[in-house]
């Protein structure tokens, strides 16, 4: 029954640190750095702004600080991180992606799904065998 109780207990304190996407990220960043040239040298957080660039197209920076839900000066430095090494370009109007920051874009994004697919299927396994456990103790 203790086995039980510290599987239920954990699900309920630390649920959430299990299907974490922003620890995801810097993963899977680092992973493709091998593939994506100068992806490694840019803040893993810097790729959420070239999110927001790449799906809603140009933007200036305090659109994408409201967007984003970071700091300016943060927002600044990704930026200009993104800018540097190419997966982002200034404009007049703010900021656009790059074809080199939208094919970052989509390789993160697909291996963000492919892993997300993955944990779910892992923990929707574990969440059945607690509920077999639970229906087993309760019976007794």
């Amino acid at each position: 029954m203790v086995n039980v109780f510290q599987s239920l207990a954990s699900l309920i304190c630390h649920g959430d640190a299990i299907l974490n996407p922003k620890r995801w990220l810097a993963e899977e960043a680092s992973d493709l750095a091998t593939r994506i040239p100068h992806l490694d040298e840019i803040p893993h957080q810097a790729i959420l702004p070239l999110a927001m660039l790449v799906a809603e197209g140009e933007c200036n920076a305090a659109k994408l600080v409201h967007r984003v839900e970071i700091d300016e000066s943060k927002a600044e430095r990704y930026l200009e991180a993104l800018c540097d090494f190419g997966f982002v370009e200034k404009t007049l109007g703010g900021y656009k992606s790059t074809r080199t920051g939208e094919q970052a874009f989509e390789a993160i994004g697909n291996r963000m799904v492919e892993r997300e697919l993955f944990e779910i299927g892992r923990r929707l396994e574990e969440l059945k065998n607690l509920r077999r456990l639970m229906e087993a103790t309760s019976t007794r």
